[in-house]
């Protein structure tokens, strides 16, 4: 016997609250935040040792693509998505400049190190510009793309201008296994830059610092 449509009308409100409280359990998908963690790497040299200026992180230069808090992956060389529940903890251009700032310090052994604006009487000596072109991975591999700029502020030249390309593999197929990926890019990144900073101070050490206003 088919029922009739008062059946369905009786039981419609029931229907209604299960799929409320259905809603009410399960509730919206959690957001999950990234940060990059530092590396772990030993000090280059003793170049830096009682250096009493500052070696200053400007702001990093984001790609529009980059410039939100979702997580990237590039799925093709044209098509890129960013997570809607993996997110950055943090605005992600200040997330690598605080990471470089850490591990210029521990690679080049000094405390000397901030990113911009740096201490409030600080005498910037180095500085270092970075523009981030490509920073995503595809569940295999990371791929980051930027370009680099240290500046000796005291001397007002450029010391060194240099792109920085590297792709990695990522060792477990989740986010996890994404963000180590990045922060060893970053870590990498980091030590070369270190490499540059270490030959320009033996190169140039007596450059004197004028503190003129």
């Amino acid at each position: 016997m088919t029922p009739s449509p008062m059946t369905y009308y009786r039981h419609l409100p029931v229907l209604l609250c299960a799929l409320v409280l259905s809603a009410c359990i399960t509730g919206p998908t959690a957001n999950i935040l990234h940060t990059l963690q530092p590396i772990k790497q030993e000090q280059l040299g003793r170049e830096f040792a009682g250096f009493s200026d500052m070696i200053l992180i400007m702001p990093v230069r984001l790609a529009p693509q980059l410039q939100g808090r979702g997580l990237l992956s590039q799925r093709s060389t044209t098509d890129a998505r960013a997570s809607a529940h993996h997110l950055w903890a943090g605005p992600l251009d200040q997330q690598i400049a605080e990471n470089i700032a850490g591990n210029l310090k521990e690679l080049l052994g000094t405390d000397n190190v901030a990113v911009y604006p740096g201490p409030r009487f600080g005498i910037t000596h180095y500085q270092v510009e970075v523009e981030i072109n490509a920073f995503s991975g595809n569940g295999q591999s990371f791929v980051t793309s930027t370009v680099y700029t240290l500046s000796d502020t005291a001397g007002k030249t450029i010391v060194q201008r240099k792109s920085f390309q590297q792709t990695r593999n990522i060792d477990k197929p989740d986010y996890s296994g994404y963000v180590s990926s990045a922060s060893q890019a970053i870590g990498d990144l980091s030590k070369e830059v270190a490499e540059a900073l270490v030959i320009a101070r033996r190169t140039q050490p007596a450059l004197p610092v004028s503190h003129e206003k």
